[in-house]
C-alpha cells in the first residue's frame, strides 16, 4: 500500500473557483473554511474513491522481492520516479542506481526496470497527481463536491433534510483515473 510522504503541488481547487461553483462572490465566502476544510476535504475524498492521487504529491511504496518488473504502483496517477532504494537486512534503505520506466496503461501507472530488477525488497519513492486538464471530469466532481459542503456544512453531518446527486452520477466522474481493486 502507496503512503503518501508530502504534498508537492498547489491546492487542485481556487477559492475562486469554489466562490464561482458556488455562484457567490469571493467576499461572501469564508475563506479560511474554504482553504483548509472544503478543498482539503473533498481532494481527499476524491482521493480514496479512485484510488488515484489528485493534488501532486510524494508516494512510497513497498515491493516485496516476488513483485516483479512491470507490477503497477498502487497509487494511480503516478508519473515520476523520485528513488528506488533496498531495504537492508536491517530494515534501512540503500539508494540505488538503476533505469526505470513509468507506461501509463489507462488508470493504472506500470513500473518497469528495463535492465532487470534488482533483487530483495525495495522502496519505491514516486510523484503521482491528476492532470486536470486531461481529466475535466474530475475538477468537475471536485467543485460539485466543494459547493455541496458548501451549501449544506452544517446538514451534511445531521443529513436527514439533505437530498444528495446518486453516488454513482458523481462518482462517475473519477471514473477515469479509478485504480481497479486489486484482489
Amino acid at each position: 500500500m502507496a503512503r503518501r510522504i508530502a504534498y508537492t503541488g498547489d491546492p487542485v481547487l481556487t477559492l475562486e473557483e469554489v466562490a464561482r461553483q458556488c455562484r457567490l462572490d469571493v467576499e461572501d465566502l469564508q475563506a479560511e473554511l474554504i482553504e483548509t476544510v472544503i478543498i482539503p476535504g473533498v481532494t481527499q475524498q476524491g482521493e480514496v474513491l479512485s484510488g488515484a492521487a489528485i493534488r501532486t504529491a510524494e508516494y512510497e511504496e513497498r515491493w516485496p522481492p516476488s513483485r516483479c518488473s512491470g507490477h503497477a504502483l498502487d497509487m494511480g496517477q503516478a508519473n515520476e520516479i523520485i528513488d528506488i532504494s533496498h531495504i537492508a537486512d536491517d530494515g534501512t534503505p540503500q539508494s540505488l542506481e538503476v533505469v526505470t520506466r513509468l507506461q501509463e496503461e489507462g488508470r493504472e501507472t506500470r513500473l518497469y526496470f528495463p535492465a532487470g530488477r534488482p533483487v530483495g525488497e525495495l522502496l519505491i519513492r514516486y510523484r503521482a497527481g491528476t492532470d486536470l486538464e486531461r481529466y475535466p471530469g474530475v475538477r468537475c466532481w471536485l467543485l460539485m463536491h466543494a459547493a455541496t459542503a458548501h451549501e449544506f456544512r452544517e446538514t451534511l453531518i445531521s443529513g436527514p433534510n439533505l437530498s444528495a446527486l446518486p453516488d454513482s452520477f458523481l462518482d462517475s466522474l473519477l471514473a477515469d483515473i479509478t485504480v481497479p481493486p486489486r484482489f
